[in-house]
């Protein structure tokens, strides 16, 4: 056999042996996943997102009264990258 088939060979083997790996990890993976209702899983989603909040030093979405607004956001704001727009072009 040459070299050049033997190269070939062994790539092919090494292929087939990666896809097959990889098949069995993810069977392995999903065999036998975790269940629970749809209250645990709503409760887990927003712990999980105030954590991540507070670890990115990001707030919250919970403001603790509704008179509690930062100045210069919402609707009628004025951006200051809206300033120069002219909207009478045709993008």
């Amino acid at each position: 056999m040459s070299v050049g088939g033997l190269v070939f060979f062994l790539f092919a083997l090494l292929s087939i042996s990666a896809a097959i790996a990889l098949y069995a990890g993810i069977q392995a993976e999903t065999r036998d996943p975790p269940t629970m209702s749809r209250e645990e899983a709503e409760r887990r989603a927003r712990d999980e997102g105030m954590r991540y909040n507070e670890q990115h030093g990001r707030g919250t979405d919970r403001r603790p009264n509704e008179n509690d607004r930062s100045e210069g956001a919402g609707w009628g704001s004025d951006r200051t990258d809206d300033r120069d727009r002219d909207d009478a072009r045709d993008w």
